[in-house]
């Protein structure tokens, strides 16, 4: 009977968290676009953080999956870490519907005929967005049945005497339901599980309200196992977002530890939050995070200090979106196409930033150049994106020759610069291919390659230096250095071409060699391409 029942929770509880993953992957598919540009606006709306936070984990029905892409957008320099708290702060109220719905008994009549719809709409609609709607209805009908299986599955232990004293000792231990909750919800990696067997126990009248509250308080410590786990390998800033939600719901246990069992204020609180143990559960849930974002949202700066007191460390973070662009000067064109061009200045030097980090690549071992490499990449982009837009705005207004001719200028140099930062970025992933196949490179290649960086680099340092303090000798000198590349690829090649001869250079080897040697041709080719818009623009 025993193994039989166990299975059957199991399963049950299986479907319930496949149900949940489901939905939740589906609803992000659905509305992952609008979220990224919601999650950007924040930068000038913190006070909507929380707002956004609960929002979003109502609408994704997964609060880890929130944690999870606020820790991406810290990760990526789109949002501080204040904004990202606030966040959490919110996502931690919006993860308490799941309670609030699987405590209503509608679960029982719902689940088949969402299963049903989930399943029609997926496989008749032709159109990705419908299909990603029917896969959400068909993860909530599942949610649905598993927890009715899990609920069906434990009525044969209403009559257990052995099971219910088990659980009445968490009433007598609450730290014994604490840290089964902890470890239960870091195990499964969802508090919304979690909750639904407290649920499914309690509408069996084996769980009362007294042993579920601790395990409730340890669900909220355990569901920060998600976003701990996510914060590997990330920024300083991103793990701190990971230990804030740590914080948050450390303290948020204490108070109510304190209230509950301190000052003895259970009996007097608990029989009064629902009518049923259920619903007990799902407010005493809403209640927790509703309070303890209360408290600690006003003081939001203070907590914030405290994380960064905490976790100690310092980032060296690439902003990822325009610095120097206003929107309010659009209608002043002459300013902000300076604007414009200043925000290629900085582009330009992250692409020079990430050829110097994939050269250091050749010689190092260390998979954070190539985090960083990418991270500055995906930042170029971003920007590059930023500009574009914006000179687009600027077309609409009415120019004179001289400033559309700028402005076309500008939208070249933006091109370039984008696709030199690309080649830089295939540069790294040579590097990569040579580590990965042991291949050597002879010691006149290195020499060569060494010096066919130092050479694209001044051509990046003399075209910065014209940009920056607009001096037109320093950018017509990026023609002649460019010239000296080609020179000196030439020379290289027919160098290499010798040693692949007679044999002191390998094929497969030589082929990379040839292929980093082409990107820095290729950059020169930009660099030069970007001087001579700049030029233009001043003639």
């Amino acid at each position: 009977m025993y193994f039989k029942l166990v299975i059957q929770v199991l399963g049950g509880l299986a479907l319930f968290i496949f149900g949940m993953t489901t939905l939740s992957n589906s609803l992000q598919k659905v509305t992952s676009n609008s979220l990224k540009s919601i999650i950007n606006i924040l930068q000038k709306r913190p006070w909507a953080s929380a707002l956004v936070g609960l929002v979003t984990t109502m609408v994704i029905q997964s609060s880890s999956a929130t944690s999870v892409m606020t820790i991406g957008f810290v990760n990526a320099g789109l949002i501080s870490l204040k904004t990202s708290i606030g966040i959490i702060m919110g996502a931690n109220i919006g993860t308490t519907i799941t309670a609030q719905i699987v405590s209503f008994n509608i679960i029982d009549i719902l689940s088949y005929p969402l299963i049903i719809v989930g399943f029609l709409l997926f496989f008749i609609s032709k159109r990705r967005r419908y299909k990603n709607i029917g896969m959400a209805l068909l993860g909530l009908g599942l949610l649905f049945l598993g927890m009715n299986i899990m609920k069906l599955s434990l009525e044969p232990l209403k009559n257990n005497i052995a099971f219910k004293n088990f659980l009445i000792t968490f009433s007598k231990n609450p730290f014994l339901g604490l840290f089964v909750g902890l470890v239960l919800t870091s195990t499964l990696q969802s508090s919304s599980a979690t909750i639904g067997l407290l649920i499914a126990l309690a509408t069996q009248g084996l769980m009362p309200i007294t042993a579920a509250v601790p395990v409730l308080f340890g669900d909220n410590i355990g569901t920060c196992t998600t976003a701990l786990i996510a914060s590997t390998g990330t920024t300083v800033t991103a793990r701190r977002t990971a230990f804030a939600h740590l914080l948050f719901n450390l303290f948020g246990t204490i108070l109510f530890f304190i209230l509950l069992y301190g000052f003895k204020l259970g009996p007097l609180l608990l029989p009064r939050i629902g009518s049923t143990v259920p619903h007990q559960i799902a407010n005493m849930h809403t209640i927790f995070n509703i309070t303890t974002t209360l408290i600690l949202f006003p003081m939001i700066g203070l907590f914030e200090k405290l994380v960064v007191k905490l976790y100690p460390g310092k980032d060296i973070i690439v902003q990822k979106n325009a610095l120097y662009l206003d929107s309010r000067l659009i209608n002043t064109p002459s300013v902000s196409l300076d604007l414009a061009e200043k925000e290629l200045h900085r582009v330009i030097k992250i692409a020079q930033n990430m050829l110097n980090l994939s050269y250091e690549r050749l010689n190092k071992k260390d998979a954070i150049i190539e985090k960083k490499v990418l991270d500055r990449e995906y930042a170029v982009d971003s920007i590059t994106e930023d500009i574009i837009r914006y000179l687009t705005k600027i077309s609409q207004k009415s120019l004179g020759t001289r400033l559309s001719n700028k402005l076309t200028n500008l939208l070249h140099v933006a091109y370039d610069a984008e696709r030199a930062a690309d080649h830089t970025e295939s540069i790294l992933y040579l590097m990569m291919v040579k580590e990965e196949n042991n291949m050597n490179f002879s010691k006149i290649a290195l020499q060569d390659l060494e010096s066919a960086v130092n050479k694209v680099n001044h051509l990046f340092n003399s075209l910065t230096s014209g940009m920056e303090k607009n001096n037109m000798s320093q950018l017509k000198k990026c023609e002649k250095i460019e010239t000296e590349i080609d020179l000196l690829v030439k020379k290289i090649r027919t160098s290499h071409l010798k040693r692949l001869q007679n044999g002191s250079c390998m094929p497969l080897s030589g082929v990379v060699f040839a292929d980093i040697i082409l990107h820095l041709e290729r950059i020169g080719d930009l660099l030069h391409g970007i001087s001579k818009n700049l030029l233009k623009i001043e003639d």
